[in-house]
């Protein structure tokens, strides 16, 4: 069992990442590309600030004709010799954070696929920043101070949905968990990033997504009104079928989203469900599509076990040195504590995974984008929740998004101070 000060985690990593954040921003010449400071439409997730409860329902058991298969990477070679070294103290990093698309370009060569969705010009399109490009640039970002590089999402995602006219450049869109995306560069790439950071003594954090794939069905017609029927989710569906590159994901078992077909229906990979419109509703957080992005279907056992087996994937095959976990607030909090502890021989949790390449520390934090009233700790108290408890641990930290809002009301509002000294 890992011995980090878990309280501590949450909140150095959220004050550092933002201090990363802010010197990123203040430099005019080095990286070339800034990242967005706005969310894609498909990409935000809404505030809430009512504490949570933890989930009632036990995980199902899809059938056993669809059991989860072992992920098909491009390629297991591993042409370094540094990818995996032991975890740092982890309250002592300095983690940067950059969405790679728009941090820099080091390799124009995959910067346009052919499809129409790469537009330098463009902020709803790839712009053309790569793994390649954050390599040319590690002494700068380690002249800063930083210690880890923390990345968005990596993997081969959505390129452009005609549904909301957005792109996927940001990463959080998946059609595929275990391969990299073509315009962010090759396996060898991210390995030798993760290569060049060890060699430096730095560390490589991955952002991760459990919660959904990319939009690649909806209930929503072309006025935007949702038609959905909880008695036949059959009835109202759209496929997006002219979503590029590809209209569903190509991973098993995720590519199983037809609900019209009888077979995958029963199989249960996703939920059946329309766009969340009530964010007071607890299970339309935990069943229902954020913001139109397919909801997976987490106490489905098959599931959770292809998801386990694509980011062991990245431990093993990059030397990836943590996880940050997006949209935890989404996904039954259950769910952390098999994704970390499982003992599954055939899926284990990340802990294992990460000791069998000598990690003893391998970090996860989560992001749940909860709100905290002044002098108030329901908020503390709902984020916190997501690390488990001593007999059920979850995740390992969190970010601390009601500091965040705290920092807000006092230097842009004006509000008290006091109210910083009572989140602190």
């Amino acid at each position: 069992m890992k011995t980090m000060p878990r309280l501590i985690v949450v909140r150095k990593i959220c004050l550092l990442c933002v201090l990363a954040l802010l010197v990123a921003c203040a430099q005019e010449e080095e990286p070339k590309q800034e990242a967005a400071s706005t969310a894609p439409p498909a990409a935000q997730t809404a505030v809430e600030t009512e504490p949570l409860s933890a989930p009632t329902s036990e995980p199902q058991t899809a059938p056993e004709a669809t059991s989860a298969p072992e992920p098909e990477p491009e390629t297991t070679a591993i042409p370094f010799d540094n990818l995996h070294v032991p975890s740092p103290e982890w309250q002592d990093q300095i983690i940067y954070f950059l969405m790679t698309d728009r941090f820099f370009d080091g390799d124009p060569s995959n910067n346009d696929q052919g499809a129409e969705e790469y537009d330098p010009q463009d902020f709803s399109k790839y712009n053309g920043g790569d793994l390649n490009g954050i390599l040319q640039k590690l002494d700068y970002i380690a002249e800063l101070g930083a210690t880890a590089v923390w990345i968005t999402p990596p993997v081969s995602n959505q390129w452009w949905d005609p549904l909301v006219e957005f792109g996927g450049y940001h990463g959080y869109w998946a059609e595929n968990f275990t391969e990299v995306d073509p315009h962010l560069g090759t396996l060898y790439d991210y390995q030798a990033l993760s290569a060049a950071l060890h060699s430096r003594d730095m560390y490589l954090i991955q952002d991760i997504v459990t919660n959904h794939t990319g939009n690649f069905f909806t209930y929503q017609d072309d006025e935007g009104t949702t038609r959905y029927n909880a008695n036949d989710p059959a009835a109202n569906v759209r496929f997006n079928t002219e979503s590029v590159p590809i209209s569903k994901p190509s991973q098993p078992p995720f590519d199983r989203n037809d609900v019209t077909d009888a077979q995958q229906r029963e199989e249960s990979i996703y939920n059946w469900t329309p766009a969340i419109s009530d964010f007071n509703d607890e299970s339309q957080i935990l069943t229902y599509q954020l913001s139109d992005l397919d909801d997976l279907n987490t106490t489905n056992l098959i599931v959770r076990d292809a998801l386990k087996q694509a980011y062991a994937y990245w431990i093993e095959t990059v030397g990836v040195d943590g996880f940050r976990v997006d949209t935890i607030r989404y996904v039954e909090q259950d769910f952390w504590h098999d994704f970390e502890y499982s003992a599954d021989e055939d899926a284990p949790g990340m802990t294992a995974v990460a000791a069998g390449t000598g990690r003893e520390d391998f970090l996860t934090f989560g992001e749940a984008f909860l709100d905290a009233q002044p002098l108030d700790d329901a908020g503390d108290r709902a984020v916190a929740a997501y690390m488990g408890t001593p007999d059920l641990p979850g995740l390992d930290a969190v970010l601390h998004f009601p500091l965040h809002w705290t920092i807000n009301r006092v230097f842009v509002e004006g509000q008290p101070t006091n109210y910083m000294t009572y989140r602190l």
